[in-house]
This record gives C-alpha cells, structure tokens and sequence, in this order.
C-alpha cells in the first residue's frame, strides 16, 4: 500500500505541475488564468471577458488536454488523499476512521463538477448564462474548501493520529 501512495502521490504531483504549466503558458488570456484555479471564485463579467479572450486554440486546449488532465489529477490525489488517512488513522474509531477517510470524495465530487460546468461555459461562449458562471464558481470556491480540509485531516492522519503504544 505504501508504494502505491508513493506512485498515486507523485503522479498527482506531476499532473499537477503539468496543470500549473499549461495555464500559465498557454491558458493565459489578458492576463486572466484558467477558473480551476480561482481560489475565490469569479464573477460574470470576468468571466464572459476571459470566454471572449480566449483564442479557439486556447479554447480547444482548455477543452481537450487540460480537462483531460484535470480529471484524472483529482482522481488520482483523491486516492492518495483516502489512502494516507486510512493508512495512518489505524488507532481511530472506525466509523471515524471511514468518514474521514472519504472526505476527499467531496472534494473530487466537486472538482469533477467544476469541470462539467467550465466545459458547460466555455462550450456556450461569452453569452453563457450568468447562473451557470456562479454555480461554477460556486464549485470551485467549494472544491478549494474541501481540498484543504481533506489535506488537513490527511495531515492530521499522518503525524498526529492516535499510534498504538499511547503517543499522540
């Protein structure tokens, strides 16, 4: 199992990096970068302006590649993400154990349902409907939030779990 982390976590570390990559040399469109990675969100104006800078390579990119990568970046940290904290959380309830174990599920949940909605947007162009921006939005402010929360309990799992021989 621990080999298999290793190779779930640095694979996610290289699609990653790949991701970081693309939006910043090829996605970049008047100074605007790609919504996944809009911690706080993006509002409607900004984001018809972003749609309408993109070049139809550009578009094509966001569409073919990168969302490729995207979904199974996600994928792939959401099972190292699972596996370090049912590894290191051993000592913990097991009903705990499992709920906290799934919590990145949520996070993948709504970082697949990010994409489906920026596909959504950038499949309808600039005159996409400003309810679809927001529940976009919505999901990558929420993808953000659940990521650093299943980061945190794998971290939690990690180094201060309960261990066996009382040590905390």
């Amino acid at each position: 199992m621990n080999n298999l982390l290793k190779l779930t976590g640095a694979v996610s570390a290289l699609l990653f990096a790949v991701l970081a990559l693309m939006s910043l040399a090829w996605l970049q469109a008047d100074g605007m970068g790609v919504f996944d990675a809009r911690f706080g969100g993006y509002g409607v104006d900004e984001s018809r302006s972003y749609i309408a800078a993109l070049s139809d390579d550009q578009t094509a990119l966001y569409q073919g590649a990168f969302r490729q990568i995207d979904t199974v970046f996600p994928i792939l940290l959401a099972i190292t993400l699972i596996g370090v904290i049912w590894q290191h959380a051993r000592n913990v309830n097991a009903v705990v154990r499992g709920v906290i174990a799934l919590s990145p599920c949520v996070y993948l949940a709504l970082d697949l349902a990010e994409n489906a909605a920026v596909a959504h947007m950038l499949t309808t162009g600039p005159q996409v409907s400003a309810g679809a921006i927001l529940q976009a939005s919505a999901y990558t402010v929420a993808k953000w939030i659940s990521l650093a929360l299943a980061m945190l309990l794998a971290v939690w799992a990690w180094r201060l779990s309960p261990r066996s021989g009382g040590a905390a």
